[in-house]
């Protein structure tokens, strides 16, 4: 099951819009977008997923996606009860990851929100205080001009790049990559047919002829461009669309391990620990456990 891609609205009249959500819970679709999220969750609790983190989330809540990033917050399940009489509330930013015709980003003044940009694939958390300049500014944005928005949103971009101990990466995957379009023609050909046909066999052989290369040289060549091996991007795809299952699903880890491509329990057990961190059932029982966190 692959994430949905959401396409935002367009604002023509603005580059960075803002929105201030008060429901009674969140749960919206596994999604990703073409944008950059900045989520301020003002008043909730749950669980949030993002890429292949699962982590618990409560009052003043600060994430900045990348994009293409799949991403979704569920409340607690007290929030879906009839007699709840609870509310959330949320701010967010969706702002274009490239700003202008010649990308305002690329300035050298900009130096630190560009490296800032480039590290939210994984996802970004936040850790400041409710008093924080930047949470006050989030809340000022809701009612401002689309000019004054955007001097607002390179303040707070600024803040956060600069700021010392404040951010963490949340993803360990970075699946969100794999919806971005790489520069080389022949590493695209070989991403699009390791991401149709990750849950089946995938052969080196075939691969080097999808490349019009020998095996050798195309192991080379795809570590050159990719930084990584053939191997390791396949089994990071496979664990992605683990987490993915295991979120959304929840199979047996032994029907997820085969619907993932591998034949090996043992073997797709090590991988995800690789990868994630801790072991699938460990995953799983995180997944799971959304009710449990205050």
């Amino acid at each position: 099951m692959q994430a949905h891609y959401h396409k935002l609205p367009e604002q023509f009249h603005q580059s960075v819009s803002v929105r201030k959500d008060i429901r009674p819970y969140f749960l919206d679709k596994w999604h990703y977008h073409s944008k950059l999220e900045l989520v301020y969750i003002i008043r909730g609790k749950g669980t949030r997923f993002i890429g292949d983190d699962i982590s618990g989330f409560k009052d003043g809540d600060l994430v900045l996606l990348g994009t293409h990033l799949p991403h979704v917050w569920k409340s607690k399940d007290k929030y879906f009860e009839k007699k709840n009489v609870k509310t959330v509330e949320a701010i967010i930013l969706h702002f274009p990851q490239k700003m202008g015709i010649n990308n305002l980003f690329d300035l050298p003044e900009m130096n630190a929100i560009k490296n800032l940009i480039e590290q939210s694939h994984l996802g970004l958390h936040f850790d400041i205080p409710e008093f924080h300049p930047v949470k006050k500014s989030l809340k000022k944005m809701v009612n401002q001009s689309p000019f004054d928005r955007i001097l607002t949103l390179l303040s707070i971009l600024q803040r956060l790049a600069t700021e010392e101990g404040i951010k963490q990466s949340l993803s360990k995957t970075p699946f969100a990559d794999h919806y971005q379009s790489h520069q080389s023609k022949r590493v695209d050909r070989i991403y699009n047919h390791i991401l149709h046909h990750f849950d089946k066999e995938i052969k080196l052989e075939h691969l080097a002829s999808i490349a019009n290369m020998t095996p050798a040289s195309l192991c080379r060549f795809f570590k050159q461009k990719t930084k990584k091996s053939l191997s390791e991007f396949t089994n990071e795809v496979r664990i992605g669309f683990a987490c993915k299952l295991i979120i959304e699903d929840k199979l047996s880890i032994s029907d997820i391990c085969f619907r993932c491509g591998y034949n090996s329990l043992s073997y797709f057990n090590r991988q995800f620990k690789k990868i994630t961190g801790m072991a699938p059932t460990l995953y799983q029982k995180k997944s799971s456990s959304s009710t449990s966190i205050e």
